[in-house]
């Protein structure tokens, strides 16, 4: 049952990532198509490339009153180079962004070439300032300047006019294709929405299953697969920081006869109660597991064997001293342990394992009750 429902879910999610992903598909083709016929000109854009230049006008009108008034002063011409040095740029990127446009050709033909020509007439503009700084006559400058001047105000003045007619027109189909897309992201909201609840409810249950395929359901203690998840980790770990990893396996002794004599309720009863034990007695950082049966497994990162055995001990002083009323029946239980613990090179848990259950192996041999060390 829960496996169809898994499968419900996921053909749930597919068709739903689909419907998400036509829908995009559709917004953003839409999307581009008009932004390739309408916003490719950023006629926005070209108007603050077009008004920022016409300063120009102003400071070329300036230096050059400064320095018809002052020919030797060398702040005045330096003002000028510097207008000279920056006018052929703004020139070109205003050149770049009319042709990268969808500007008819014609609009703006007249303008553009009257700014191609006066930055052809520039070098010779700055050959006249580099000949005053030598003592020459600034009168051919002042009359070039003045004919350069004009132009560009002129040209200028012909761009910003066709840009802010554009941009005002940009503005309304970019308000219409802003609507659009605002009701196709409102749809595609509402499909991401279902998505996420589809998801999360997907991801409920798969942590459900991995919960339950992980946790001992009677102690809710980890299982053999938890204690798994941690062994390779543990021991890479303990072999990269040159730090000793033990391993206590714990079986509760005579524990058949309890079932036998009390009853599998009863039985159960001890378990849980053992696996509180066990729980209280052990550090955060260690990992404990119900093997299976009456068999439990803790694992001691950072434990060398003198800590391993202590703990061992004091578990099994903690069990012994269990009272009937705490175990729910007219009985008391002993632990026998095995521990064993490891640090070398090439140290892996089956192997850690194996020597601790040898070890409890001896534990029950010579009487339970007992801790021994493999």
């Amino acid at each position: 049952m829960k496996r169809r429902e898994s499968k419900s879910l996921g053909w749930q999610l597919g068709l739903g990532f689909t419907l998400l992903a036509g829908t995009c598909a559709i917004a953003i083709a839409f999307y581009a198509f008009q932004a390739r016929q309408f916003v490719g000109a950023n006629y926005t854009a070209l108007v603050a490339d077009v008004v920022r230049p016409q300063l120009h006008t102003v400071l070329l009108r300036t230096a050059l009153e400064d320095l018809r008034e002052h020919p030797g002063d060398p702040d005045a011409a330096s003002r000028l180079d510097n207008l000279l040095w920056r006018v052929p740029r703004h020139v070109d990127g205003v050149s770049f962004g009319l042709n990268a446009s969808r500007l008819s050709e014609s609009d703006y033909r007249d303008s553009l070439a009257r700014l191609q020509d006066v930055k052809q007439r520039l070098p010779e503009m700055q050959q006249q300032l580099d000949e005053i700084a030598s003592g020459g006559s600034p009168e051919i400058l002042l009359h070039q300047g003045q004919m350069i001047e004009n132009d560009l105000a002129m040209a200028y003045s012909d761009l910003s006019e066709l840009l802010h007619s554009e941009a005002g027109e940009q503005r309304i189909i970019m308000e219409r294709l802003g609507q659009t897309v605002a009701v196709l992201v409102f749809v595609i909201l509402l499909l991401v929405a279902g998505l996420l609840v589809a998801l999360l409810r997907l991801k409920r249950e798969h942590q459900r299953v991995m919960h339950l395929s992980q946790v001992d359901e009677l102690t809710g203690l980890g299982n053999r697969r938890y204690l798994l998840n941690f062994t390779d980790s543990l021991c890479q770990q303990s072999q990269r920081n040159e730090r000793p990893l033990s391993l206590a396996l714990l079986d509760i002794d005579h524990f058949k006869q309890v079932n036998d004599t009390f009853g599998h309720p009863a039985g159960d009863r001890v378990l849980q109660v053992f696996a509180r034990t066990l729980q209280g007695e052990i550090r955060g950082a260690d990992v404990l597991a119900r093997m299976g049966g009456e068999e439990f497994c803790v694992l001691m990162p950072d434990t060398d064997a003198d800590g391993a055995r202590e703990l061992a001990e004091r578990v099994r002083a903690a069990v012994a001293s269990l009272t009937h009323q705490e175990l729910g029946s007219a009985t008391s239980i002993t632990v026998s342990l095995g521990v064993a613990t490891g640090c070398q090179s090439g140290l892996d848990f089956k192997h850690l394992y194996a020597r601790a259950d040898q070890a409890l192996y001896q534990a029950k041999s010579k009487g339970r009750n007992r801790v021994e060390t493999g």
